[in-house]
């Protein structure tokens, strides 16, 4: 009997052991078959989407409120954030896979991965632009001087613009001084600083806005923590967005604040939905609703309270905020690529990385009816300096303000010679014993009898570094002329040059073209005509300065519009 009962025990529990396996497994088939049956992105809460979004850490309380707007309803949308800034947060687009940017300016689509974004240039984006609403601004905040009531002064009496501050920032006897932020952490910083080389970009070109910024950042302070750029002396001026001042204007009550009589500096919030996203049915519909969502009572509260200016443009009620200047005058337009570059190539070295061949042709003077002119006048009253002397100082400069591991070399043409010209220093990487190798052959520039040689030079050059390309820096090759032989009025030798550098060009290595021609327009307005289909910059100059804004801005790896 006890045998028995012992057998009828554990029959049953192998019995219950069975029924629980079934159990179990029939669970977890459960489980299994709600999982495979879940529509794509779905997470558990019922929202069918979830989107993506990278954006500028002063709009991130902005985007989570847009999240709680979007998380109900049987069409609802989750948003996975991501507050990332400046340079930095255009790397993490590929990284999360994201759906949408909304970065603090729409400078900053230009340093997005090519063809990540939808195009929000109307030309290039077409329909999928407008369907999208690629490039929409969705809030702003304008970029004050903060200052003291002297150094206000001093800006007021130049007109008080921007034009008035960098012409104050020159590093000589005006004592003014800058205060940004890292133009390439935040649009706080790079917003402000392109400010500054806008307003002289707009009155004198672009070659003079980049020798501006360069004098601009040997008396700039830079801000690198998540600290506004307030001014802590006499005689700084912090460029510092109106959000940031906002919470703080019972701190400091005896600043002076500034918006620019001439322009305003304005960061724009920008929507920039990625191509991947845009072509996703389900995803284009969730970012439509998105982007409408910034419209409702609840995130326009939210932009609000951020310190940011809304869809009305106008400034939160922010105690003490009435203090602030209400600006009156046009914005800058939003800082194109090559504007972009000058200021991230003005702050760090790593952006002035070039392989660089530079060209000087000059003739003496008397050596020729085309010789160069005895002396260049200078901006500065009474300033003369000799030709081959002003090159020299800015072939120095050039040499000083490329950073290791770039690559230089210098040819002097040099009728006569095979080829036309000589190697002073052939291209090659630069370092502490090249850089001194390089001065000393600036300081054996000499000038030489007008004869050809340019033209070929020109040719070789270009294939030279195009044969010596580096994939990690700007290749370009710089030439400096007086255009003594007059080889710019032979138009049949200067469209066989073209001819050839056509043939020479290569699509998988870029090279760009810089010319520069001193004293003489007329040969600088001829070949930029022949040189223009190959998107050659060709400039005129005519002072010490334009020379030295020249060298600078090839520096700042000679972009061109």
């Amino acid at each position: 009997m006890g045998r028995h009962q012992a057998g009828t025990r554990s029959l049953g529990a192998v019995m219950r052991g069975l029924v629980l396996l079934l159990a179990v497994g029939l669970v977890a088939g459960a489980g299994w078959y709600a999982l495979r049956g879940r529509p794509a992105g779905d997470d558990g809460t019922g929202c069918p989407t979830t989107l993506r979004v990278v954006t500028a850490s002063s709009f991130s309380t902005v985007v989570s409120a847009a999240g709680r707007v979007l998380r109900s309803g049987p069409d609802c949308v989750l948003l996975d954030i991501t507050a990332a800034d400046g340079r930095p947060a255009g790397g993490q687009l590929a990284q999360v896979n994201a759906d949408v940017w909304i970065p603090d300016d729409a400078s900053w689509a230009t340093v997005a991965p090519p063809g990540l974004l939808v195009p929000t240039d109307k030309d290039k984006g077409g329909a999928v632009r407008q369907e999208t609403s690629a490039g929409a601004t969705i809030a702003t905040t304008p970029i004050l001087m903060v200052t003291d009531q002297a150094t206000a002064d001093k800006i007021k009496g130049g007109g008080g613009g921007w034009l008035a501050l960098a012409g104050l920032l020159d590093g000589k006897s005006s004592g003014v001084r800058l205060v940004v932020r890292d133009p390439s952490l935040s649009g706080d910083g790079l917003v402000a600083a392109g400010a500054v080389g806008e307003a002289v970009w707009l009155k004198d070109g672009m070659d003079a806005s980049s020798l501006a910024l360069n004098t601009t950042r040997a008396v700039t302070r830079t801000v690198n923590h998540d600290l506004a750029a307030t001014p802590n002396e006499v005689g700084e001026v912090g460029l510092v967005p109106e959000y940031a001042l906002l919470p703080i204007m019972n701190v400091a009550p005896n600043r002076v604040y500034l918006s620019g009589a001439d322009h305003t500096a304005l960061m724009r919030y920008t929507w920039l939905p990625t191509a991947a996203a845009a072509r996703d049915p389900q995803r284009a519909v969730a970012l439509k609703r998105l982007l409408a969502s910034f419209e409702t009572t609840e995130v326009r509260q939210a932009i609000s309270a951020a310190g940011l200016r809304g869809p009305g443009q106008v400034r939160p009620p922010f105690e003490g905020g009435s203090a602030l200047p209400e600006p009156t005058a046009p914005p800058f337009d939003v800082l194109a690529a090559h504007h972009v570059q000058h200021v991230f190539a003005t702050w760090d070295p790593e952006d002035r990385r070039s392989n660089l061949l530079i060209a000087v042709d000059m003739a003496g003077p008397g050596t020729g009816a085309g010789s160069s002119p005895a002396v260049i006048g200078s901006a500065a009253p009474g300033g003369k300096q000799a030709p081959i002397d002003v090159l020299k100082s800015g072939c120095r400069v050039v040499g000083d303000l490329m950073p290791v591991g770039s690559r230089l070399g210098l040819w002097e043409i040099s009728p006569g010679q095979p080829g036309g010209y000589r190697k002073l220093l052939p291209s090659d990487r630069l370092d502490e014993t090249s850089r001194a190798a390089f001065a000393r052959s600036v300081s054996t520039l000499t000038t030489h009898k007008a004869g050809a040689g340019l033209l070929d030079t020109v040719v070789a050059a270009y294939q030279s570094v195009r044969d010596d390309w580096h994939d990690d820096m700007f290749n370009q090759i710089f030439i400096l002329t007086d255009d003594a032989n007059k080889d710019s009025t032979n138009a049949q030798a200067v469209a066989a040059m073209v001819q050839k550098l056509t043939e020479l060009q290569d699509k998988e290595r870029p090279v760009t073209i810089s010319v520069v021609v001193l004293g003489k327009k007329d040969a600088a307005d001829r070949l930029k005509a022949a040189l223009q289909p190959l998107g050659a910059y060709v400039d005129f100059a005519q002072t010490v300065d334009d020379v030295q804004a020249a060298f600078i801005h090839v520096v700042a790896g000679g972009l061109h519009e």
